[in-house]
């Protein structure tokens, strides 16, 4: 039994990172109201870096960006201490921070019907932490052949997404694909994250020494398999964590980010859950709160969805 002081600490850590998380993203939608513009591929990569040094010479969004970033300390920290019984329930709470400071800061007023789908989004995680999920342990020999069956078919979801998204007329529902495609770029970089963790622990590398980090960034032995997989971990949460922050960005342009965030996030909570059991051979000891939570979840997203459509009529 985890001591009372760990799970208070472990608690304080999670409201920590619920703050910086949702206030973070209240902040870059401020910077993103100041007139920043959309990240487009049509200029290519030099193009998409200029984008980026514009957002980051806006102080609203540079600082909830910072905020986002520095909120998967206390997380990772959090998550070790306790488990995701406790963690989750706690980083659900955080959706008050982000209607209570949206309306503050965004003047984005909520509606009676968009408070109790809020509510069912945060109710949602407390129901998957007491679903009983056990620990992500992955076996790298064998999950290869599930995961790029389950890695296609999330390609092919975010391409459809996409194409979707751009034959819309009405923007507002433009934006809605662009987060959905975002929300699933997102659950590949956690998904990237606990390869990663579990690579690093069979490759047994050594942070201490130069050739550590030297395996880790550069894929010097990449010719190994477990380094191999640190080597693809890394840049697999890097790559799909920017490209989901890209979407993230262009969807909330025209958009409100107290409907539009819960949605994301909700999305990012249930497909690595997903990953968990296709490929990584998690099990559950109750799996109708798992799937009541997913209902919870779903009504939520059509009843947002609904609102974030007539937000560009209001």
């Amino acid at each position: 039994m985890v001591a009372i002081p760990i799970v208070i600490t472990g608690i304080i850590l999670a409201l920590i990172t619920t703050f910086c998380f949702n206030f973070g993203i209240v902040l870059q939608k401020k910077g993103l109201k100041e007139g920043l513009p959309e990240f487009t591929l049509e200029e290519g990569v030099s193009g998409l870096g200029a984008t980026f040094v514009k957002y980051f010479k806006n102080k609203y969004w540079a600082i909830g960006f910072a905020l986002g970033i520095v909120g998967w300390i206390p997380y990772v920290i959090a998550q070790g201490m306790v488990g995701v019984l406790v963690v989750q329930p706690v980083m659900g709470v955080g959706l008050i921070v982000l209607v209570i400071f949206a309306n503050i800061m965004l003047d984005e007023k909520v509606s009676y019907y968009e408070i109790i789908a809020i509510g069912m989004m945060i109710i949602a995680p407390v129901l998957i932490a007491f679903s009983g999920i056990s620990d992500v342990q992955i076996d790298l020999y064998r999950f290869l052949i599930p995961f790029l069956i389950f890695l296609i078919i999330l390609i092919a979801v975010i391409f459809a997404c996409i194409i979707i998204g751009n034959k819309q007329q009405n923007a507002e529902w433009s934006s809605m694909f662009k987060i959905f495609v975002a929300g699933i770029l997102g659950s590949l970089a956690a998904v990237f994250t606990n390869i990663l963790a579990q690579a690093y622990s069979d490759a047994q590398i050594n942070l201490i020494s130069f050739f550590g980090w030297a395996e880790i960034l550069f894929g010097i032995f990449w010719f190994e398999y477990f380094h191999l997989w640190v080597f693809l971990g890394l840049y697999g949460l890097g790559f799909f964590f920017l490209t989901s922050m890209i979407f993230q960005n262009n969807g909330m342009q025209k958009g409100k980010a107290v409907i539009l965030w819960p949605i994301q996030n909700s999305i990012s909570l249930i497909v690595p859950v997903i990953a968990g059991f296709v490929v990584f051979g998690q099990t559950m000891s109750n799996i109708l709160l798992f799937f009541f939570a997913v209902l919870l979840i779903l009504i939520a997203t059509i009843v947002l969805s609904k609102y974030q459509a007539e937000f560009g009529s209001e």
